[in-house]
């Protein structure tokens, strides 16, 4: 089971209590711009976090050996089994 870092529930609780504190009249427009803080949030972090993963020489090292790779493989030849069949003697 997927556990969700400490400042996840801190958000969490504040998003609650700030419902209750507002009262149940805007319930509806305050679950709405949560929702929308939150995917905002959650797209920037995600872009942010695939930002500092991209390392363009590695990336460039990954295609160069797939393509060496690609090239050498067609060149492989099946190898001959060394097992032979061993008949015993029959009564």
């Amino acid at each position: 089971m997927r556990r969700f870092p400490i400042w996840f529930y801190i958000l969490a609780i504040f998003a609650i209590l700030g419902i209750f504190y507002v009262g149940f009249k805007s319930l509806i427009s305050s679950l709405v711009v949560s929702v929308i803080f939150i995917l905002i949030l959650w797209l920037l972090l995600r872009f942010w976090g695939n930002q500092l993963k991209k390392d363009d020489k590695y990336q460039a090292a990954v295609k160069q050996s797939q393509k060496l790779r690609a090239k050498n493989q067609p060149q492989t030849k099946k190898r001959k089994t060394s097992l032979k069949v061993i008949d015993g003697k029959k009564k």
